[in-house]
């Protein structure tokens, strides 16, 4: 799947899980107002929305490109030692 398949999953995915959870909210209120209500339905499909709304940000996730590792510098681009400073460092670290 291309990058932008895989986040148009992710934000179709967010969006319902979003709606599962205002579901499963107003689901709750019912309960505890002595309402009508169909609790376990909502608790079952806000826990698949949430899955598949990891999966979807796994899958986005895992399909960020790499970056390259930074070169490791050469000799040559090593600054040369100073021994005339290190002795000034050595004698005021003493």
């Amino acid at each position: 799947m291309s990058r932008a398949k895989l986040l148009a999953d992710l934000k179709a995915a967010s969006a319902d899980y979003a709606t599962a959870q205002r579901q499963l909210a107003a689901e709750r209120f019912n309960v505890q107002h002595g309402i009508a209500h169909n609790l376990m339905f909502a608790e079952s499909r806000e826990h698949v929305a949430y899955h598949r709304w990891l999966g979807a940000h796994e899958a986005f996730a895992t399909s960020a490109p790499k970056l390259a590792p930074k070169p490791t510098p050469k000799a040559s681009d090593v600054a040369p030692r100073d021994p005339g400073a290190e002795a000034v460092a050595d004698y005021w670290r003493r």
